[in-house]
């Protein structure tokens, strides 16, 4: 029971991740009108709210405060719109959140222990907290190392802790749980349209069961380190897929002959709004998508290409708007704060095999996922000889996108990572998972199909019982998955990240105004550096202007040579993660091992202020993960 025990803060934190989502969704229908796709609403509405504050964030230059009150006052008046204009149907969506209730549990109860989360996410959420606006002139300089970046998901975050009244550091996890489940139900409909089902199928607990399967074990791209964090790469994943479906339906639309789009294309446009304000890169996998379903719509012969395209003034309109202006603002605010390319000198042409093999290396180890897109790669190609069903059209723009977004970050290898990046591949398989999600709904209708095609539902129902042992064993998998897994799932519970956490808040309140802290990690890969730095110069509640010297080296360095470096950093002290060999004789003291130390600089040494003894282990770097 202690990887399901959250907090009453957590559980608030949870609540309100909920209720803010759910205000979305309220948004989202309210905007789409009678004729949309009613499993987006909460993407479409995800887009209206972080889109209307990026806008008027910009515009205005005024704090969040008022944007908030707007946003719960409005939402208010969203729900009664909404609910005196539609009749109140039953749905599978709350069947998928009771079935997710253990792995909603386990997930608030987490906190925060990655390293991007440290660096970038976390940063970029609590600066919007700490000051009711985005980073840039007139503010303190951003600690995060991609102030820059779009705020969608950092917004959510600030939403949810503005509610809460305390910054809620888990509700990016959260809040990618939920998405996923939200995106279920989208998930449910084009497997619905593969078996030719009733419309009651998607409405039962067994579906609502494959519902939580299929976007999670059964993606191929499930990674809880990603999912259970602040990163961007779920969200990106999700709205991806959700776009991939909404332009699906509207090219199949066109194919039967069907007239009214308006509704698609203005849930396209607001959802879209919303991808290209969660990642930078973003913007060229829309882009690679509309190219696409181009493509679709030239090679299916169903499909006028000019109707098609008329609809892109409309599709595009909200994103072009976000993404115009958070590229205004950051020109006159952040222009060193995003990831940028390398000068044309510094290009790796010379490594670019090196890179292939990599890549390729990498591939072999997550069979499962590149097998899957590699087979529907296949059926693209087929796709684009002869496009003329529903399979037909949803592969070429799944399989477009695998080729297309994988030569893009190739090309990135060499002319926009660093040397060392590029040459391990860095992050190729956390790019990679953005596509996992519409490969695997691409990949459920095809079996779909297949399963209709052979009968295999009616061999099932001839059996006794044959449908329901399924849908128990759906069941009981969802609800035992997150029970069974629930050690390997809380990978947040390390004692030496913890030890590293605990003794960053202590020095929040040890360390006078104006120290610049050095940390002393001999052989650590730089997480401890950026978790002091969060909570030293990030955290909410830290107010004291302090800074933070980074891995700082000092093993079997000269006495001499420290103190010259010293003062040429303006260091006043230093923690000392790791007593190893070499690093007593440099300070010129008689730490004790298994314990951490901080240090006082005193002008011609330094001075032992406080030790914290190890708990749990001895080594820090025997970190399992």
């Amino acid at each position: 029971m202690q990887y399901f025990s959250p907090s009453l803060l957590q559980l608030a934190g949870l609540f309100s991740v909920l209720l803010t989502i759910a205000l979305c969704a309220f948004y989202g229908a309210l905007i789409g009108g009678g004729k949309r796709f009613v499993q987006v609403d909460v993407f479409a509405g995800l887009g209206l709210v972080t889109g209307v504050f990026t806008v008027l964030g910009v515009v205005l230059s005024a704090p969040f405060g008022w944007l908030v009150f707007a946003f719960w006052g409005g939402g208010l008046v969203a729900i009664v719109f909404v609910l005196k204009r539609e009749e109140s149907t039953k749905g599978v969506l709350w069947r998928i959140f009771v079935l997710g209730i253990p792995l909603l549990l386990l997930v608030s109860a987490m906190t925060a222990t990655q390293w991007d989360e440290f660096s970038q996410w976390l940063p970029n959420a609590a600066f919007l907290y700490k000051y009711d606006d985005f980073p840039g002139l007139g503010f303190p300089r951003s600690p995060s190392i991609f102030p820059a970046y779009p705020y969608a998901g950092p917004l959510v975050t600030y939403l949810v802790s503005r509610l809460t009244g305390v910054f809620v550091e888990n509700a990016g996890g959260i809040a990618n749980v939920v998405l996923l489940f939200c995106f279920a139900p989208v998930y449910l409909s084009v497997v619905k349209r593969g078996l030719a089902a009733d419309i009651g199928w998607s409405k039962t607990w067994g579906a609502a069961a494959l519902g939580i399967l299929g976007v999670t074990v059964l993606s191929t791209a499930f990674v809880q380190k990603l999912v259970f964090t602040a990163y961007g790469d779920v969200p990106t994943g999700i709205v991806l897929a959700v776009l991939g479906i909404l332009v699906w339906k509207i090219l199949g639309g066109l194919a039967e002959g069907k007239q009214d789009f308006a509704a698609l294309a203005w849930q396209f446009s607001f959802t879209a709004a919303l991808f290209v304000n969660l990642r930078q890169p973003n913007l060229v996998l829309l882009t690679l998508l509309l190219l696409l379903s181009a493509v679709v719509a030239w090679r299916d012969p169903a499909i006028r290409v000019r109707r098609y395209l008329a609809l892109w003034l409309r599709m595009l309109v909200a994103p072009a708007v976000v993404y115009l202006m958070w590229r205004f603002h950051v020109g006159r605010n952040l222009a060193a704060g995003e990831f940028l390319f390398l000068p044309f000198g510094d290009w790796h042409v010379v490594e670019t095999f090196d890179i292939l093999i990599r890549m390729a290396s990498i591939a072999l180890r997550k069979g499962g996922y590149f097998a899957m897109m590699i087979g529907l790669v296949f059926f693209a190609g087929l796709a684009v000889l002869r496009c003329r069903s529903a399979f037909d059209r949803l592969v070429l723009l799944t399989g477009g996108l695998f080729v297309g977004y994988n030569l893009f970050l190739f090309a990135m290898y060499i002319v926009a990572f660093d040397t060392g990046s590029s040459l391990r591949a860095a992050g190729f398989w956390r790019f990679n998972t953005h596509l996992g999600l519409l490969g695997s709904t691409t990949a459920a209708l095809g079996l779909a199909i297949l399963w209709r095609k052979y009968g295999v539902d009616e061999k099932a129902r001839r059996l006794s019982g044959g449908r329901s042992v399924l849908a128990a064993a759906a069941i009981l998998l969802v609800l035992a998955v997150p029970v069974v897994t629930a050690s390997k799932l809380r990978f947040d519970i390390r004692p030496q990240k913890a030890h590293m956490r605990m003794v960053a808040q202590d020095l929040a309140d040890i360390l006078p105004e104006k120290a610049n802290l050095a940390v002393v990690d001999p052989e650590g890969e730089g997480l401890s550096s950026v978790i002091m730095a969060f909570e030293l110069l990030s955290a909410p509640g830290v107010t004291k202007p302090l800074r933070v010297t980074r891995q700082y080296k000092v093993r079997n360095k000269p006495r001499n040579r420290i103190a010259a470096e010293v003062a040429a950093k303006g260091i006043t002290h230093a923690w000392v993660h790791q007593v190893l060999p070499g690093v007593n004789s440099s300070l010129g003291l008689n730490l004790g091992l298994r314990q951490s130390h901080l240090l006082k600089w005193n002008g011609a040494g330094w001075r032992l202020v406080k030790s914290w003894p190890y708990q749990g282990y001895d080594d820090p770097r025997t970190l399992p993960d």
